[in-house]
C-alpha cells in the first residue's frame, strides 16, 4: 500500500504519529497524496474523495468540519487501515483568540496566587487600568512634546556656512567646501576644485564630517517613564477592562522619546533621584510605585506564551487547569500550604514566572487533590497510587496515561473526575469526548474503580452534554467557566 504524504510548503512529508507528523497551518490548503483513484477516506470527522491521480486537496478555512480545529487529525483509508496523522497548527487567523486566551490565563493565575483568600502570602488590590492611565495621560503627553534631555558630542555632517563653533570646523568640512581651490571666477563666488580643472563648484556645496552637539533623550528620567508604560501594558492586559489602556500605553511606549530609552545601571532608584524637581515625572513615578507591587507585573511565561499563536493548545491546557483550581477553591475553600504558590517560581530579577510542571498538585481541605498531567501507570506506582487498567481493545490500550487535569477525592469512597482540554472545532467535541473516555475512564484505587466522569473541556458555547460517565463542558477564555457541579 502506498505511503500517504502531506504537502508542507514545497515538500511532501509522510504522515506520522504525534510530534513526528506533518504540520499544516489552519488557514492553508491541505494536500494529501498516495491514495487510489477516487478513494474515499476519513479525515478525523470528515470524509473526502481523492481525484483521479489519488490526491486530496482541501482548503481548511472552507471546510466546516475542520475550520477552527487545532490538533491532530487521523487519516483512515477506505479499507479501514490507519494511514497516519497530520496536525493542524494555529497561524495568524487565531491571533485575536490567542490574545484573549493569554490575557485570561494571566488573569486567572494572578487571581489565584495573589488573591486575599488564597494560601499564597502575596496579596494585593490595585486600581483599575483606566484609573492609572488617567493619572499619567497628561504627564506622558507633556513629556513627549518636551522631554528632558542632555547635550552629547557626536559625529555628523556640517556645511561650512553652518559652522558655529571652533570644534565643528574640521579638515573634512574644509575639504568638502572647496576652499582649498585656487581662486574664483568672476563675481559668481564659485571655486575650482583642483581635481576637476575648469569645472566650477559652488562655494560650500558639500557637507563634511564634523563634531556636533546632539540632544540625547536616552536618560534615566525617560527610562523611568518607559518602564512605567511597560508595566502598565502588562497589568492592563490581564484585566477584563484593560484592553483599551494597554493599547494606548503600548502606542506611547513605541513613540518618541520612550522607544529608545534603556534603564540605567542603577535601576529605578537611580532614575527617581533625577525626577524630584519635575512634577511631570513625579506623577509618573507615583503610578510606577503602585505598579511596583508583585501582583502588577510578576507574570512571566509560561514559555509557550513566547511562541505566540503556536502555543495556543498548550496555553489552553494551562488555563483549564487553573479554572478547575478556581472552582475547587470556591467549593472546598483555601488550599493547604503551599497551595497555589506551586504555580509560580521566583526569578533572579524578583518577578514570578508561571510554571506548571507535570504532576503539580494542589491539596484542599477534605483530602481533595488536583493535579496537572499526573503520571498514572498500569502498575499503580504513579501519582497517588492510582492504577490504570489498559483497555481490552489493543488499539486503545496504554500502560501509562497523563490526563490534563485529575481531581481526586480521598475519603471513605474515593472518586475521580478527569478534565481534558480540547481546543478543537465544534464538530470534533463529541468525537474527542468519547475518545478520552475510552482512554481515561479505567482508573482504580486499591482495586476499586474510582472514575466518576471524564470531561472534555472545549471553547464552544452551546455544547454542554454529560453522558453516562463522560461528556463535554464549555470552557471559553474570557468567560466564566462553570465546572463546580462536576467536582467529586
Amino acid at each position: 500500500m502506498d505511503t500517504v504524504e502531506a504537502l508542507v510548503g514545497r515538500t511532501w512529508l509522510p504522515l506520522g504519529w504525534g510530534t513526528g507528523c506533518p504540520r499544516i497551518p489552519e488557514s492553508g490548503e491541505l494536500s494529501l497524496r498516495g491514495f487510489d483513484s477516487y478513494e474515499t477516506v476519513t479525515l478525523g470527522v470528515v470524509e473526502a474523495t481523492a481525484d483521479s491521480s489519488g490526491v486530496i486537496r482541501l482548503p481548511l478555512s472552507q471546510c466546516e468540519e475542520l475550520h477552527g480545529h487545532l490538533g491532530l487529525v487521523e487519516v483512515s483509508r477506505w479499507s479501514g487501515a490507519i494511514a497516519g496523522e497530520f496536525e493542524i497548527v494555529p497561524d495568524k487567523v487565531s491571533e485575536d483568540a490567542f490574545q484573549t486566551l493569554r490575557a485570561a490565563l494571566e488573569r486567572t493565575w494572578t487571581g489565584l496566587i495573589f488573591d486575599h483568600d488564597g494560601s499564597s502570602r502575596l496579596r494585593g488590590q490595585l486600581p483599575s487600568p483606566a484609573e492609572l492611565w488617567r493619572e499619567i495621560e497628561k504627564p506622558i503627553r507633556d513629556i513627549s512634546s518636551e522631554p528632558r534631555s542632555i547635550l552629547t558630542r557626536g559625529v555628523g555632517l556640517r556645511r561650512l556656512e553652518a559652522v558655529r563653533r571652533p570644534s565643528e570646523l574640521t579638515v573634512s568640512v574644509i575639504r568638502a567646501s572647496g576652499v582649498i581651490a585656487r581662486g574664483t571666477r568672476g563675481d559668481s563666488r564659485e571655486l575650482w576644485d583642483p581635481q576637476d580643472g575648469d569645472s566650477p563648484i559652488p562655494l560650500n556645496q558639500r557637507p563634511g564630517r564634523s563634531t556636533v552637539l546632539n540632544r540625547d533623550v536616552d536618560i534615566p528620567e525617560n527610562a523611568l517613564v518607559a518602564e512605567t508604560l511597560r508595566r502598565l501594558v502588562s497589568y492592563s492586559r490581564r484585566q477584563p477592562d484593560g484592553l483599551d489602556v494597554a493599547t494606548r500605553a503600548n502606542r506611547a511606549l513605541r513613540s518618541h522619546p520612550f522607544s529608545s530609552c534603556r534603564m540605567p545601571r542603577g535601576g529605578i532608584d537611580a532614575a527617581r533621584i533625577r525626577t524630584i524637581h519635575d512634577p511631570r515625572y513625579r506623577q509618573v513615578d507615583k503610578v510606577l510605585r503602585m505598579l511596583d507591587r508583585p501582583e502588577a507585573y510578576a507574570t512571566e511565561g509560561p514559555g509557550e506564551a513566547r511562541l505566540g499563536v503556536k502555543g495556543m493548545i498548550r496555553l489552553y491546557e494551562y488555563w483549564v487547569f487553573l479554572q478547575v483550581l478556581d472552582a475547587c477553591r470556591q467549593r472546598y475553600g483555601t488550599p493547604i500550604e503551599p497551595g497555589f504558590a506551586i504555580l509560580g517560581r521566583m526569578t533572579g530579577s524578583g518577578t514570578t514566572r508561571l510554571e506548571i510542571p507535570a504532576g503539580a498538585t494542589v491539596r484542599f481541605e477534605g483530602n481533595v487533590l488536583v493535579a496537572f498531567e499526573p503520571r498514572i501507570t498500569a502498575s499503580g506506582r504513579g501519582w497517588q497510587g492510582l492504577e490504570h487498567v489498559p483497555h481490552p481493545d489493543r488499539r486503545l490500550a496504554q500502560n501509562v496515561i497523563t490526563p490534563d487535569v485529575v481531581v481526586l477525592r480521598l475519603r471513605a469512597t474515593p472518586a475521580v473526575v478527569v478534565f481534558d482540554a480540547k481546543y478543537v472545532g465544534r464538530h470534533w467535541v463529541d468525537h474527542d469526548a468519547a475518545k478520552i473516555h475510552s482512554r481515561y475512564a479505567r482508573i482504580r484505587l486499591h482495586g476499586r474503580p474510582v472514575v466518576r466522569n471524564v470531561v472534555a473541556a472545549h471553547p464552544h458555547s452551546g455544547i454542554d452534554q454529560l453522558w453516562a460517565g463522560y461528556g463535554s463542558r464549555p470552557m471559553i477564555p474570557g468567560e466564566s467557566a462553570h465546572v463546580a457541579d462536576l467536582l467529586p
